[in-house]
C-alpha cells in the first residue's frame, strides 16, 4: 500500500524546486489541493524532519481515512538517526495525518537513492495543518 501511494505521488522528472506541495485525501483517493513550495513550508518540513524519533514499528500502518501532505525538499535534507540505522538525504516527505483515532501522525520519506523510509516523529503538525488550510 505504501509503495502504491509513493508511485501515485511521484510526478516524473520535474525539478524538485518547481514541484508543488500536495494535499491528498485518502477517502477521496485524490489530490485535493496544491500549494507553492514556500520557504515557510520548507522550514516546517525541516523542523518535522529534525524531530524524527525512529522507524515506524507497525508492519503496515494504515493509510485509510488520512490526509497526506507531500513536501518536495529543495534541496534534499540530511537525516541522521544512528539509533534507527538511518543516515541519508531525503528528497521528499509525506506527512500522514489520521483523520480520527489515536494514531499519531507519521512520515513516509523518499531518499535521493529512491529508497523509502517510514518513520515516527515527535513534532506537532498544527503549523503544517494551518499552512495547508486543514482545520
Amino acid at each position: 500500500m505504501i509503495l502504491s501511494l509513493a508511485l501515485f505521488f511521484s510526478g516524473g522528472g520535474a525539478a524538485v524546486a518547481a514541484e508543488q506541495v500536495e494535499l491528498f485525501d485518502s477517502d477521496a483517493q485524490k489530490v485535493v489541493a496544491t500549494f507553492q513550495n514556500t520557504e515557510e513550508l520548507q522550514a516546517e518540513a525541516q523542523r518535522l524532519l529534525s524531530s524524527v524519533s525512529g522507524r515506524v514499528l507497525e508492519l503496515n500502518p494504515s493509510l485509510d481515512h488520512v490526509m497526506i501532505v507531500k513536501i518536495p525538499l529543495a534541496p534534499p535534507k540530511r537525516l541522521a538517526l544512528r539509533s534507527a540505522g538511518i543516515e541519508t538525504d531525503i528528497a521528499e516527505m509525506f506527512v500522514v495525518m489520521p483523520k480520527k483515532g489515536k494514531r499519531p501522525p507519521w512520515m513516509i520519506l523518499h531518499t535521493k537513492e529512491y529508497e523509502t523510509v517510514v518513520v515516527e516523529f515527535s513534532g506537532g503538525v498544527e503549523k503544517l495543518r494551518a499552512q495547508v488550510q486543514l482545520p
